[in-house]
């Protein structure tokens, strides 16, 4: 697979994506590194091409024919809403995005096209905008894990992010009835299992409020801060031989006092 760089608009961070596969984020995200510096211009891939790019194997073709059809719907679905004082304007990401293939399912293509109002978003970034690395993304296994690798590489360079419990829930698109309980196992757990590979020293604290029952109030994610424009050839290896090398901090049986701090 390519070192392809995924970088665009933090606005993108902002859309839930709870409900997809890790197969379908990776071959999204390979899709927009794609669609970098190509303005509103129709973009192909071919089949092997776009799996190559999604560190996907093609194993059987109704499977990624099925995955195709999944990732269609899912992208239908986003959507960003701009809002001012007396305005509000919904924008679609896409305004083409055609998948075809052969009866026997050998060949498949996909054209993709963005918005000129989403523009931005890929294109236009001066700024506000996230980076990361396509093949260290589409390493990370668990769906909640990609979303905070998402968040966390959007503030890489200051090596500190804190967030409010409810906009936490909303940015990882958890069900309205977790609990901080919930979230320890459920998303913590599972997060604090692969992110520590690519964010070192990396520490998460419960921030609790000042009030009765001293409820949470807040995560305080922190690590050891990336150097702008730091990129390290071959630093990345896979999980497994990531896990194996580090075997002594017993990842696949994380303890949450081991990383979980509490205000």
């Amino acid at each position: 697979m390519a070192n392809e760089v995924v970088k665009y608009h933090n606005d993108l961070n902002t859309i839930p994506m709870r409900n997809w596969t890790a197969e379908e984020m990776n071959f999204f995200f390979a899709i927009i590194a794609k669609l970098r510096d190509e303005g509103t211009r129709e973009v192909y891939f071919d089949k092997y091409s776009l799996a190559s790019l999604a560190n996907y194997t093609i194993t059987h073709n109704k499977r990624f024919e099925e995955t195709m059809e999944n990732l269609v719907k899912k992208i239908s679905q986003i959507h960003y809403i701009e809002r001012t004082s007396n305005s509000l304007t919904l924008m679609n990401l896409f305004s083409l995005f055609h998948v075809d293939w052969s009866d026997d399912l050998s060949e498949m293509t996909a054209k993709v096209k963005v918005t000129e109002q989403f523009e931005y978003i890929i294109n236009r970034l001066n700024a506000e905008f996230t980076a990361y690395e396509l093949e260290e993304f589409t390493q990370v296994r668990s769906t909640y894990a990609k979303t905070v690798y998402r968040l966390l590489k959007q503030w890489r360079t200051v090596g500190k992010k804190e967030f409010e419990i409810e906009e936490f829930k909303r940015l990882l698109d958890m069900p309205d009835y977790y609990t901080p309980s919930h979230i320890d196992k459920n998303v913590l757990k599972p997060v604090m299992h692969e992110m520590p590979k690519f964010f070192k020293n990396l520490k998460v604290k419960k921030v609790k409020a000042n009030t009765r029952g001293t409820p949470v109030k807040s995560y305080l994610f922190t690590w050891q801060a990336e150097k702008t424009g730091e990129w390290v050839k071959d630093k990345f290896m896979s999980l497994d031989e990531w896990t194996e090398k580090n075997s002594s901090n017993e990842l696949p049986d994380v303890s949450l006092h081991n990383w979980l701090e509490e205000e």
